[in-house]
């Protein structure tokens, strides 16, 4: 009797914890947002979205929060191209995540009021300048020291030096 119950909760809790993954639509272009047609956009990066770590981390509930989540990771990203929208069902909770190649303007590209070439002040702490090497994504960019040394630093631990 025991092993019956214990071998029914054992199936249940593998069948709740299982999640599946489905396509429900691919597009050649994807964008919620207004697109200017003056402006010349090129690609910032290729594939966005679809790795599998991403996949797991994605709390999108409607496609829309989907998109701005990938397109927002890439600093400078404005639409996806060849993108791929997919369901993910987990229990009885359903989320959605978007792959695709995101295109933006890389003239003027800043996150968080930060750009390429900034001077910046390391952990509040005047005599750590640096300056702003590249933007990695939507948490992190590469700043270059007085002595040369990158260092990948979170955006919360820099503020503009004037």
């Amino acid at each position: 009797m025991k092993k019956g119950i214990l071998s029914l909760v054992v199936i249940s809790l593998i069948a709740t914890s299982c999640s599946s993954v489905k396509i429900i639509g691919s597009v050649n272009m994807l964008s919620h947002r207004n697109v200017n047609t003056q402006t010349e956009y090129q690609l910032l990066t290729s594939y966005a979205g679809g790795s599998p770590k991403e996949r797991k981390k994605s709390k999108a509930v409607t496609i829309e929060d989907a998109i701005d989540q990938t397109v927002k990771k890439v600093a400078g990203g404005e639409y996806l191209m060849n993108a791929k929208i997919y369901q993910i069902i987990k229990g009885r909770k359903m989320f959605y995540f978007c792959e695709g190649d995101v295109w933006g303007s890389k003239a003027n590209i800043s996150y968080r009021g930060f750009k390429v070439g900034d001077k910046v002040i390391v952990d509040g702490v005047v005599n750590t300048i640096a300056t702003i090497k590249s933007l990695k994504d939507d948490k992190t960019c590469f700043i270059i020291r007085v002595n040369g040394v990158i260092e990948e630093v979170k955006y919360d631990r820099i503020s503009k030096a004037e």
